[in-house]
């Protein structure tokens, strides 16, 4: 596996959990996909592997970081292909393909023996799909505790299966209209938003729009703080393991994030845990009345490819920071 990256390809001389009880099932793997460097984008595009488009127009993204999983899947080279989610990185593709993307609760899908978690415990691993009973099904044959991972999801009562089909009665549902980065939301999502909520309200199910504004851009900063430190421990690890300096073979951008990962006091990254963690619980608390919230996504429709890329201001100052090496 090469991680996006032109760093030398990781391989393995052993399974992991998930892969045993994939083959223990009688899946058969075929193929490996694209991601963006170590899953830092949400367009699936690399100095490595250039640009994956999207099935449905080949002059947009197909999303990110599993993107390439989600454009094998949207064009039925496969029926389902794993995917890992941190900071949307099944979501996003999702929504861009028009499959089904379930990011797991922690500790439902062992990602041992390799780690005991990854990001702090914010990146899961389960798959994208075209049907909810595929994604179901999966999660069947995967989950469940492993002796190595530091803590599991709750059991299911029954089979994913089983609830996939079953008829749920008449829910509470709530909407929340908005963007956790402060974005404008498109009037091409917030349609699909509300034919969204349309259906739910013609089945009998009961709607209440919700304000969530803790989630706001310090959130996304503490995030991005941890995000950055765990980059940082990673491409130490890669330097251990290729056993040499691969500040050459990373993009400019994965390097000025390790700096800035590398810079952060252990304080900071502690206290920005901590806030994540209350704000978790707040969130836990503040839906628990719910039986589901719908949101959007992404904002927008799918960016066309290349849209994310540094320009103007912004492409000068990464360039400044990676040439100073500095990161703040």
């Amino acid at each position: 596996t090469y991680g996006g990256s032109r760093i030398p390809a990781f391989v393995a001389d052993f399974d992991s959990v998930m892969t045993e009880r994939h083959l223990a099932a009688g899946l058969v793997p075929i193929a490996t996909s694209t991601s963006p460097e170590h899953g830092l984008r949400l367009m699936t595009e690399s100095t490595a592997f250039g640009i994956t488009r999207n099935p449905w127009n080949t002059a947009h993204t197909s999303g990110g970081s599993s993107g390439g999983a989600a454009a094998l899947v949207a064009a039925g080279v496969v029926p389902v292909a794993h995917a890992s989610d941190g900071g949307g990185s099944i979501r996003v593709p999702a929504a861009c393909t028009g499959l089904i993307g379930l990011k797991t609760s922690r500790g439902r899908v062992p990602l041992s023996p390799l780690v005991t978690e990854s990001w702090y415990g914010m990146v899961v691993g389960h798959a994208v799909s075209r049907s909810v009973r595929d994604s179901a099904m999966l999660l069947d044959l995967t989950h469940g505790p492993d002796p190595l991972s530091p803590y599991a999801a709750a059991p299911p009562k029954g089979s994913f299966a089983a609830a996939a089909v079953r008829d749920p009665g008449k829910l509470k549902l709530a909407v929340y209209r908005k963007s956790p980065l402060g974005l404008p939301i498109s009037a091409e999502t917030l349609a699909a938003l509300d034919t969204a909520t349309a259906l739910a309200r013609e089945g009998g199910h009961t709607i209440e729009e919700i304000d969530l504004p803790y989630i706001d851009r310090d959130f996304i900063g503490d995030f991005a703080r941890t995000v950055a430190a765990a980059v940082a421990g990673t491409m130490r690890g890669e330097v251990l393991r290729v056993g040499r300096s691969i500040s050459g073979d990373i993009e400019r951008a994965t390097r000025v994030l390790s700096r800035f990962g590398e810079i952060l006091s252990a304080g900071e990254i502690y206290a920005s845990l901590q806030r994540l963690h209350a704000t978790s619980r707040r969130l836990i608390t503040e839906t628990a009345p719910y039986d589901a919230v719908l949101m959007p996504v992404i904002a927008h429709p799918p960016l066309a490819c290349g849209a994310m890329d540094p320009k103007g201001a912004d492409a000068f100052l990464e360039d400044m920071l990676d040439r100073l090496r500095l990161a703040r």
